[in-house]
């Protein structure tokens, strides 16, 4: 009996994708909106607040902003990092059988992990990530023995198929 090549099915790719992570963004700006609002509406009410009062109102609005530049910055700029690496091939590969799969729990607690090829990948969805993250008791792909073939940068997957 002979067999034939292995085929491959995509299950994620980084630039089919793209920045998945708008979400807390919005939720950033909206946090922002809100509490600039609040403040606005505090300081309309009640313009007789001292100085350090004022000052006080203003802290939730810019630790609010603050945090939204922060974590856009971060989310992006690894997003943009492991996109370059696809676009410029800086991206090594490994094929194999999934070995030591050591799935991780529906409410999270533990990252899921395995190996490829002596190469250990480790994700969670409760972490974001610019590369694949999604765990099998959360829908994930990934299982035991599964044939697959994983495009990675230092780890993180950025692109995974998976053997039909």
């Amino acid at each position: 009996m002979t067999t034939g090549p292995v085929i491959y099915t995509t299950v994620f790719d980084l630039t089919a994708v793209g920045y998945r992570h708008w979400s807390w963004t919005v939720f950033g700006l909206a946090f922002v909106a809100v509490s600039l609002g609040v403040a606005l509406y505090d300081l309309h009410r009640h313009p007789e607040r001292t100085k350090l009062r004022r000052a006080f109102i203003w802290l939730l609005p810019t630790f609010a902003a603050l945090w939204t530049i922060g974590v856009t910055a971060t989310t992006y700029s690894e997003y943009v990092r492991l996109s370059d690496a696809l676009e410029t091939g800086d991206v090594a590969y490994v094929e194999g059988t999934v070995e030591n799969f050591v799935p991780m729990p529906f409410a999270g607690h533990a990252m899921e992990h395995f190996e490829v090829a002596e190469h250990r990948f480790e994700y969670s969805d409760f972490v974001v990530s610019g590369g694949f993250n999604n765990a099998a008791s959360h829908g994930g792909p990934i299982r035991a023995g599964l044939l697959v073939r994983i495009g990675h940068v230092d780890g993180t997957i950025v692109h995974l198929q998976v053997a039909r």
